[in-house]
């Protein structure tokens, strides 16, 4: 008896044959589709075992047949595109792959989906199946491989069609997202980030999760008692402020104004402080770097350099330590350069200096990798940046 008899009498008379058999029958109609004769292979098997009779086989019986059953359907589904797995009326067992306990099970179903991406029109036909609703409720999924290439093909599908952008925010869409933003804190932060990223992709893409609430919801998260979500607030909010529109976001919604009166909090021995204060200066320091935003109307309505001064002397290692990396990001741009040597901030260098000086240990490396960045702003460097890059280094020590 073939591998392909067997199989198919084990699905017409599952008593007939022995689990055993079966097993084996799986593990070389798998072998055999690695062939030359792949192709014939693959018509030969269909011909005789329409794909949806492979569903019948995982989950049912021991995990070793699920494996066996995955391994030869995802082979078997390999050369069809999303449109053909759309037309064969394979949708509903996508969603019924998507839900499955058993991990390879997924794995061959994320496989087939992950397909849609490569047009307009197999995007839009996932927008509009049952299958799209399913997704999205797999953001939620306990399994981090699974939830995270959902979300990732979110990203995908989503800043490439406008179609599925706004699928993406419709009433039904936006009450599943809801439901689970009010969960559990990773999966809650999963959908945070996944707004987060989405945001960057186009103005309309920025009103759409602003009109949803969803950037307020992140913003809430600020005043928890709780430090790891505040931290998670933090890094999700660093995300979004890519651009103008998320500056001006942050503006009206005095966001930046309450993240300086957090850095003005002084109990630099309470660790939950520190920390939250370590990633507020991580955040002003990126802001230095976005293009789109002039720093110096930043530092002259905020005085953020004002802040990095005060915690550059802190006795609290992780805040000096941290305000020494974050003098490096800011120097590291011309813009951000010319503030450290201005007016607006005449103690900062000088503090720094003489940190420099009479530190050692991580102080010492911590300050030696600033001043690098400070020294590699440019490789053609203007008059006024080598003027700076000079007294750098007199103030250094230097002759």
């Amino acid at each position: 008896m073939t591998d392909i008899d067997t199989v198919k009498d084990f699905l017409r008379t599952p008593g007939k044959i022995d689990i055993a058999d079966l097993i084996n029958a799986l593990e070389i109609m798998n072998l055999s589709l690695d062939g030359p004769d792949k192709s014939q292979r693959t018509q030969a098997i269909l011909a005789a075992i329409p794909i949806p009779e492979f569903f019948a086989l995982l989950g049912t019986y021991e995990d070793a047949v699920s494996s066996a059953a995955c391994k030869v359907l995802n082979k078997l589904l390999q050369p069809m595109s999303y449109a053909d797995i759309s037309s064969s009326g394979l949708q509903e067992y996508l969603i019924i792959g998507l839900r499955h306990e058993f991990p390879e099970v997924r794995i061959v179903t994320l496989n087939q989906i992950e397909k849609c991406q490569y047009s307009e029109e197999t995007i839009q036909d996932l927008v509009k199946s049952p299958l799209f609703p399913v997704m999205l409720e797999s953001l939620g999924s306990d399994d981090i491989p699974t939830s995270t290439r959902i979300l990732e093909l979110f990203v995908k599908i989503i800043t490439t069609s406008s179609y599925c952008l706004r699928a993406f925010f419709d009433s039904e869409s936006i009450a599943i997202l809801n439901i689970l933003s009010k969960g559990d804190g990773t999966v809650k932060f999963r959908v945070f980030d996944l707004i987060a990223r989405i945001s960057l992709s186009s103005p309309e893409a920025f009103h759409l999760c602003e009109s949803s609430g969803f950037l307020e919801a992140i913003t809430s998260e600020l005043k928890s008692d709780d430090l790891l979500i505040k931290l998670n607030a933090i890094e999700t909010l660093s995300k979004i402020i890519q651009n103008q529109a998320g500056y001006s976001f942050f503006e009206k919604a005095g966001i930046l104004q309450f993240l300086v009166d957090i850095l003005s909090k002084d109990d630099d021995l309470d660790i939950t402080l520190v920390l939250v204060k370590c990633d507020v200066l991580k955040f002003f320091g990126k802001l230095c770097e976005i293009k789109e935003i002039e720093f110096s109307e930043v530092e002259d309505k905020y005085k953020i350099l004002r802040q990095v001064d005060a915690h550059l002397l802190s006795d609290n290692m992780d805040l000096k330590i941290t305000s020494i990396h974050i003098i490096g990001v800011i120097g590291h741009k011309e813009q951000g350069l010319k503030l450290l040597f201005s007016s607006v901030s005449p103690n900062l260098l000088g503090d720094f200096m003489d940190l420099y000086h009479s530190s050692s240990g991580d102080v010492r490396l911590a300050c030696l990798q600033t001043i690098s960045c400070l020294f590699g702003v440019s490789e053609r460097p203007t008059q006024e940046i080598s003027d700076i890059a000079e007294q750098i280094y007199h103030q250094m020590g230097g002759t």
